[in-house]
Order: structure tokens, then C-alpha cells, then sequence
């Protein structure tokens, strides 16, 4: 028995529409599936009968790890508070980007929630990453943003 690898990480929004804005055309991430999920297997699935479910993943185009963005038509969800970054049930999602000061004024520019400009760790040992950054999206979900150096040659890591 072994885990094969990492799959996908999801986020229950309110708008899926929004949503996309937000990860497809401010992030530059692509769509990988949409659809409308619904029937036994989705409702045994979430545990609620008769669900029905817009999902939509997105990824980098090298098909290694998506984002799933869910949609709850059926029960529809209610907007909660989401915890703080330190508490417990908290989470992100982090995120290597090519240019974390171009990403950061830009998307600052643009109207997005950060915590901190970009931040840069002294010395850094790859695959450290040499700067980081929180930041949310529409819903209130967060996002470390990252930037890493070159892989030395010898590197085995991605």
C-alpha cells in the first residue's frame, strides 16, 4: 500500500464564475476540466443526496498537481469565517512562480489581498525558496506565492 502522488487541491467557492477571473485570468493558470458533477456516485462521494457540483480544475499545463474549484449547487453553501493563517484547520496553497516582484505588482495593482510585500530569505539552500508571500482569493482561500533559484545541476528535487 503507498500513495502515488499528490492529485489536487480543492477549494469550495461561492462563485465559480468569479472564481476563474481570479485563477485562470489574473494567475494565467489553464482549465484542465469543467462539469457539473451530480447523481449516486457525487452524492455518496460528499455525503449529501442528491448533490450536484460545478467543479473545475485548473493547473500549470504540466498536469503534475490542479487546483479544484467546487461549487455547491446542491446544497448550496453558505458563506463562513475562514479561519487565520496560525489556526488550526487553516490552509493554503502554495504556489512556485517564475517572478514573485513582477507577480506581486501586478496583482496588487489589480486589486488583490496580500499580507506582505514579497518577503526574502537570506541565503537560501535550494529548493528553498529565496522569496514568499501570502496572499487570498476571492473567497478568502490563501495562496503562498514563491520564488525559487535555479536547480543546481546535480539537483534531484523539482
Amino acid at each position: 500500500m503507498e500513495v502515488q502522488w499528490m492529485n489536487h487541491t480543492g477549494f469550495v467557492v461561492s462563485d465559480i464564475e468569479r472564481s476563474l477571473a481570479f485563477y485562470r485570468d489574473l494567475l494565467g493558470l489553464s482549465i484542465e476540466r469543467d462539469q457539473v458533477l451530480e447523481g449516486d456516485f457525487i452524492s455518496e462521494v460528499v455525503g449529501y443526496p442528491d448533490a450536484r457540483l460545478r467543479i473545475v480544475y485548473l493547473g500549470a499545463g504540466d498536469q503534475r498537481h490542479s487546483v479544484e474549484l467546487i461549487q455547491y449547487l446542491n446544497p448550496a453553501g453558505d458563506a463562513v469565517a475562514l479561519p487565520q493563517r496560525h489556526q488550526v484547520g487553516a490552509t493554503h496553497l502554495g504556489i512556485i512562480v517564475d517572478d514573485l516582484d513582477a507577480f506581486y505588482a501586478d496583482l496588487s495593482a489589480k486589486g488583490v489581498r496580500f499580507v506582505n510585500p514579497p518577503a526574502t530569505r537570506p541565503n537560501p539552500v535550494y529548493p528553498a525558496a529565496s522569496k514568499g508571500c501570502y496572499m487570498q482569493d476571492p473567497d478568502g482561500n490563501w495562496l503562498e506565492l514563491l520564488e525559487r533559484g535555479p536547480a543546481p545541476p546535480d539537483a534531484t528535487s523539482v
